[in-house]
């Protein structure tokens, strides 16, 4: 069993571990191969439930690959609500990690452990990574608001449209360059990206019912024995959505070191996991999507005190509401919560996520009015949360 470990986590040697075994893959020309199988089953991919299955599979047979080289080979995820307020500051996008904004009037990525690649497809060119906001980065999505669709999405359906339309495309675009296009896996940011999209993917998991598949499809309505999307670049086996459902079974030999791991036995249909994960509460353990402990600890334990001014924020995060005294909260430090934290408040008020483009939606064929409105919800929520006692840790 492979652990998913927090990209923040990783030491400068962890960093250039992983950046020989990109060199290496890079040179056999298995970045591209990646690249060129995103791209073309883009279509399919995207804008469906089939979005989150795929990108599972996607990932880890990434990693297969990788292990060719270093058996010990795993992908991190990046945690981007950890740098939601400052993108560009962050320490994953610094000279020894990824590297930051491209240079040049061709943009092209200078430093990190992919600096100065020349891609292959499509065609040769330099990686390149193109900031939306200049030489910074617009906001990307709060924590707040992720951690509200865990708890409040009832169905995959719903989660997928406030993740697709939310952190996923705020971060490619942030980003850029080659991250902005179909063939962003060339950049490897796109891995750990997704590796934290399925991260929340599996938080939701385990807040709700854990086989829960619906919405659009491939072909119709989602069905668990949809076959994943594949192509000769990448090819899957003929594998179907139900064999991706359940983290430590089946062929998914990973976890996370921020999630619950794999339940005791496969959940049956229709059933919401009920275990305890470190003498804590899985549902606890999930509520947020945010990877620091103490980050989301004092997230719950805020969130609860704005519930005693504005009664209707229990609608957005039903299980901190439902929880009650969730056991691994700081009581004392919630029965200190006093005037001190006003001060702080001004400077933690939270900020509107970016919205996506409309490049972006046209190259996914999203319904642009559906998008908006996802945005809209999202804008909303952040004023009710600015508006009440809520003092955000992140």
């Amino acid at each position: 069993m492979h652990i998913r470990r927090s990209a923040h986590s990783l030491s400068p040697d962890e960093w250039q571990k992983i950046g020989r075994v990109l060199a290496k893959m890079h040179d056999s020309g298995d970045i591209d191969r990646f690249a060129r199988a995103h791209q073309a089953l883009f279509e399919s991919v995207h804008g469906s439930t089939t979005f989150f299955p795929f990108h599972r599979k996607f990932v880890q047979e990434f990693e297969n690959v990788g292990r060719q080289f270093d058996p010990e080979f795993t992908v991190p995820y990046w945690d981007s609500t950890r740098d939601y307020r400052n993108p560009e500051s962050s320490p994953i996008l610094r000279g020894n990690t990824l590297g930051g904004n491209g240079q040049g009037s061709n943009r092209c990525l200078r430093d990190g452990i992919q600096g100065s690649w020349t891609m292959g497809f499509p065609g040769d060119h330099c990686l390149r990574r193109d900031f939306n906001n200049g030489n910074t980065i617009l906001p990307w999505v709060p924590a707040e608001l992720i951690s509200s669709y865990i708890q409040s999405d009832r169905f995959i359906s719903r989660f997928r449209e406030n993740i697709e339309y939310g952190i996923h495309g705020a971060v490619h675009l942030g980003l850029g360059g080659d991250a902005a296009t179909r063939f962003a896996p060339n950049d490897f940011f796109f891995f750990m990206h997704h590796a934290n999209i399925d991260r929340l993917w599996w938080l939701w998991q385990n807040s709700h019912n854990m086989l829960d598949y619906n919405g659009p499809g491939t072909n119709g309505e989602a069905s668990l024995n949809d076959i994943i999307p594949q192509n000769n670049d990448v090819n899957f086996g003929g594998a179907r959505a139900a064999s991706v459902m359940v983290l430590g079974y089946n062929s998914v030999c990973f976890a996370y070191d921020s999630a619950p791991g794999p339940p005791p036995q496969y959940p049956g249909t229709g059933n919401r996991p009920n275990r305890l994960i470190n003498n804590i509460e899985p549902s606890a353990l999930a509520f947020s999507g945010a990877s620091d402990p103490a980050g989301f600890g004092l997230e719950i334990m805020r969130m609860r005190r704005a519930f005693t001014e504005d009664s209707t924020l229990k609608a957005y995060f039903p299980g901190v509401a439902a929880i009650g005294s969730a056991r691994g909260i700081d009581t004392d430090a919630e029965k200190n919560f006093d005037e001190c934290t006003c001060k702080e408040r001004k400077a933690k008020k939270l900020l509107y996520p970016a919205p996506m483009s409309e490049m972006w939606i046209n190259m996914h064929g999203f319904d642009a009015q559906r998008v908006g409105q996802i945005h809209r919800e999202a804008c909303l929520l952040v004023d009710k949360l600015n508006n009440s006692t809520y003092v955000s840790p992140y």
